[in-house]
């Protein structure tokens, strides 16, 4: 076995000992004598990935019985060559970004996340298993997306969160074929992106039509299907969503007097628009 191959099996085992504490498993240990079900085999592949800075295949992780067999399953492309230390020590980027898209620093992909060419995320974002980042969208810092989130062309503000399973999407007239019957292209279809502003949340499984524009700090709830504007701190939900309150830029709720139901934040209005109080007295 080769130096590289040595170290991987002891990181591995590592992790191993992670989610079995108190076991002393062996390079040939059977991952079944453990107890490792699917979920621990989950959890074992976040572990080696942040351990080694590798990605762990689906199909390694399903495939291999032992620690030693999961190493030489893992894509080191020469394996006579040791692992380097930084190699080991930085964060798992098991998901990945194309030629021509830009991520920034701190940010992390997750498992079979993507950033497509011609999109741009800051720093210090989270995008979960499965996400996609279309081309054309622009992505703040601090930004976290769920899993299986699909965010199309959009431009997304600072500290912004699209919850798990959200479509937001950009063309406003969908069709696979152009009208003589040519597969669509880049060139074929006219981009009408979605704007999220500073702190908004899109709820699990909301959508977000084309061209619509969602205010600083509002929430759209769970399911929702939005098809026209959402103020600030605006509550919506539903579909098609309507407006049934405010919320604080903390997410809960605002009372009648528009006072939040979680921290001592007041709001007034001004014209349409909601803005924070100089008052600070906590709700009654």
């Amino acid at each position: 076995m080769s130096t590289a191959d040595r170290q991987l099996v002891e990181h591995i085992l590592g992790a191993v000992r992670q989610i079995r504490p108190g076991t002393a498993p062996g390079p040939d240990t059977d991952f079944r004598d453990l107890g490792l079900d699917f979920l621990d085999r989950l959890a074992l592949a976040v572990a080696v990935e942040q351990a080694t800075g590798l990605a762990v295949p689906g199909p390694a992780l399903s495939e291999a019985a032992t620690s030693a067999g999961l190493a030489r399953r893992l894509p080191l492309t020469d394996r006579s060559t040791p692992v380097h230390p930084e190699h080991l020590s930085r964060p798992a980027q098991p998901g990945w970004s194309d030629a021509g898209a830009s991520v920034g620093e701190g940010t992390r992909l997750w498992h079979q996340s993507q950033v497509a060419d011609g999109a741009a995320v800051g720093s210090g974002c989270t995008l979960g298993k499965g996400a996609f980042i279309g081309s054309g969208s622009t992505i703040g810092d601090r930004v976290k997306i769920g899993n299986y989130a699909n965010v199309f062309g959009a431009a997304v503000d600072d500290e912004a969160m699209i919850c798990p399973g959200a479509l937001v999407l950009e063309d406003p007239a969908p069709r696979a074929t152009t009208p003589d019957g040519r597969r669509k292209g880049p060139q074929d279809w006219t981009r009408l992106p979605v704007t999220i502003h500073t702190g908004a949340t899109i709820g699990a499984a909301a959508v977000i039509a084309p061209g619509v524009t969602v205010g600083p700090h509002a929430l759209v709830a769970l399911g929702a299907v939005v098809l026209r504007d959402v103020p600030a701190y605006g509550l919506v939900i539903g579909n098609p969503a309507r407006q049934v309150g405010w919320v604080c830029r903390c997410g809960h709720a605002l009372n009648a007097q528009l006072h939040c139901t979680g921290c001592p934040r007041t709001y007034q209005h001004e014209g349409d628009e909601l803005v924070t109080s100089p008052q600070t007295t906590p709700p009654e």
